[in-house]
């Protein structure tokens, strides 16, 4: 039997339809090989050990960054007021008060000794009593933080007054505050003792915790 050209194009067609679905289609019926699961990071880190003395270290490393988390922001109040002729606008004033009693608030502290942005110019160092505290190191450093509170406060204020001459004394007696928070964070206990030749030997504060012998330390 003789088919025409017509019908042989589409049976031609056809086949080639059925022949491509069939190989789709048992594509798709072929069930996916899961991949295989990727090794969690955690798993890794619990399957080593511990670092030695880690518990030990990461106090020590805590106090470090408690330095650096106040110098930073206390540092930029202090170029702001320079680099402004010892005069700040309101916000930036609110900006830096923030700023700093946010890297203080982690410290001890007496309560009601928050920095207040002052409203008006106001003359005179505010007046802040020390807390009392059990542990020797620990009090050292909450009258430290206590003491640059109050000179931040009277910066602050002397920059709204406008008092050029009170502005460089107080600009010198955050200086001042700030490196007392640096010094009872570093002899308050828990830093071991600097060991570099040449260095003086750290002053101990009585009753306060002894700091960790390094090897090679001048005692």
């Amino acid at each position: 039997m003789r088919i025409s050209r017509t019908a042989g194009l589409v049976v031609s067609s056809v086949a080639c339809g059925v022949l491509a679905f069939g190989s789709a289609g048992g594509a798709i019926a072929a069930p996916a090989t899961p991949p295989l699961a990727a090794e969690s990071p955690t798993d890794s880190i619990a399957a080593e050990d511990a670092l030695p003395g880690a518990d030990k270290l990461t106090p020590q490393v805590k106090l470090l960054s408690e330095i650096a988390g106040v110098l930073k922001p206390v540092t930029e109040l202090l170029d702001a007021v320079i680099a402004g002729g010892g005069k700040l606008p309101a916000a930036e004033v609110a900006q830096h008060t923030k700023a700093v009693e946010e890297a203080l608030k982690g410290l001890p502290k007496s309560p009601g000794t928050a920095l207040e942005v002052p409203a008006s110019p106001s003359p005179g160092l505010p007046s802040v009593a020390a807390p009392r505290a059990a542990d020797a190191g620990l009090e050292l450093k909450a009258k430290a933080v206590v003491d640059l509170r109050a000179k931040v406060d009277a910066l602050l204020k002397a920059t709204q007054k406008g008092d050029a001459a009170k502005v460089t004394e107080a600009v010198t007696a955050t200086i001042t505050a700030t490196l007392n928070v640096v010094v009872s964070i570093v002899v308050g206990g828990g830093l071991p003792a600097p060991n570099l030749e040449g260095l003086p030997a750290l002053p101990k504060v009585p009753g306060a915790a002894e700091a960790p012998k390094v090897p090679g330390a001048p005692v």
